[in-house]
């Protein structure tokens, strides 16, 4: 059986036998039994992808004299990451997060290449279909002649769009938000020795305890599109709910391709306009709009980085929801929009 068919299953047995795990009676000494080749947390297995279908882990003992328990309530979203889900796990205590957001096409993967001066780093599709399906990260050191933050690390995070041609909403809302998740507790490191019997030993469990914080937000429109859709609104509402209003205050909300507009210059002023006002919550709440015009765009994404980086770091609504309430992905005041307005559009379709 192939190593992320067999995590998966893991997990969805795990979901199965939730409420006899937590049935009263046992009075907490209940230990249903373990599926070989996991690693276990609070009971519950880990969608960890094994090295080797022939390796199996060895399962981790409460008792570990270097294990370091996450509390109950802080560790449920585990349930929620999927095998190939790409995680923050190289965090470092001073890294600076700007998380890339938007539509299908709003320039995400150019945005982030244009900063770092390496074209392809962020794969760009100029199709109809949708580019980045997996969160992205591309990491630089910050020069040491930085006024803020010198020698310091900018990780620059590269998201699917909630318009995805291959995935629904649902499951871009829950890859960025395990993300942002596994990026404030620092997530888990693991340190394995092989053995002569060839089976793999946990000899090192922890959590970290650094919690790394989002520095800012960039929200991108496309501001050659010439509506606003339900779509649109949709991610717009969802991207709101994922920050919060404490990290609204972080956000840049930019336009891009004003290429687009040379041919008919007059529409540009008229559709910024019409942008600005579909923003006048999020604006109101803190965030602040920007333009990167065709001119000269990497001087313009320039100067959206410096200004975020003069922002306090924060935790974004989502990390809080999932890691300090300890909330599933479907839990979470996103999730909760998500559903309202899909049922919204199932009942009066357009």
């Amino acid at each position: 059986m192939h190593d992320s068919t067999r995590v998966f299953k893991g997990v969805a047995q795990w979901i199965a036998e939730y409420p006899k795990r937590q049935d009263p009676s046992t009075n907490g000494k209940h230990n249903p039994p373990r599926i070989p080749g996991f690693v276990y947390l609070r009971d519950r297995p880990l969608p960890l992808k094994l090295t080797s279908p022939s390796l199996a882990f060895r399962h981790i003992s409460r008792s570990h004299p270097h294990a370091e328990m996450p509390s109950a309530n802080n560790s449920n979203y585990i349930l929620d990451i999927m095998p190939d889900d790409r995680l923050f796990t190289d965090a470092h205590p001073d890294d600076l997060i700007i998380v890339v957001m938007g539509m299908t096409g709003a320039g995400k993967s150019t945005f982030i290449n244009r900063f770092c001066g390496v074209e392809g780093l962020m794969k760009v599709n100029h199709g109809l279909r949708s580019c980045t399906e997996e969160i992205g990260v591309a990491t630089l050191t910050l020069p040491s002649t930085h006024q803020v933050f010198p020698n310091c690390r900018l990780v620059l995070v590269d998201t699917p769009g909630f318009d995805d041609t291959k995935e629904g909403e649902y499951e871009i809302l829950r890859r960025i938000s395990v993300w942002l998740a596994s990026a404030l507790v620092g997530f888990i490191h693991l340190q394995l020795h092989i053995h002569i019997e060839v089976d793999i030993e946990l000899s090192r469990y922890g959590k970290s305890n650094m919690q790394v914080k989002v520095a800012g937000l960039v929200y991108l429109h496309n501001i050659a599109q010439n509506r606003m859709g339900r779509t649109s609104l949709l991610a717009h509402d969802l991207f709101r709910r994922i920050c919060g209003p404490v990290a609204l205050g972080t956000v840049v909300m930019a336009s891009t391709h004003w290429e687009a507009l040379l041919h008919n210059p007059a529409a540009g002023p008229i559709r910024e306009n019409d942008l600005k006002e579909f923003l006048t919550e999020s604006l109101s709440q803190g965030a602040v709009y920007r333009r990167i015009d065709s001119t000269d765009p990497r001087r313009d994404i320039g100067d959206i980085i410096d200004y975020i980086l003069r922002k306090r770091a924060v935790a974004t609504q989502i990390q809080e929801e999932l890691v300090e309430l300890g909330k599933r992905v479907a839990e979470t005041e996103a999730a909760r929009k998500l559903r309202e307005t899909l049922e919204s559009w199932l009942a009066n379709p357009k």
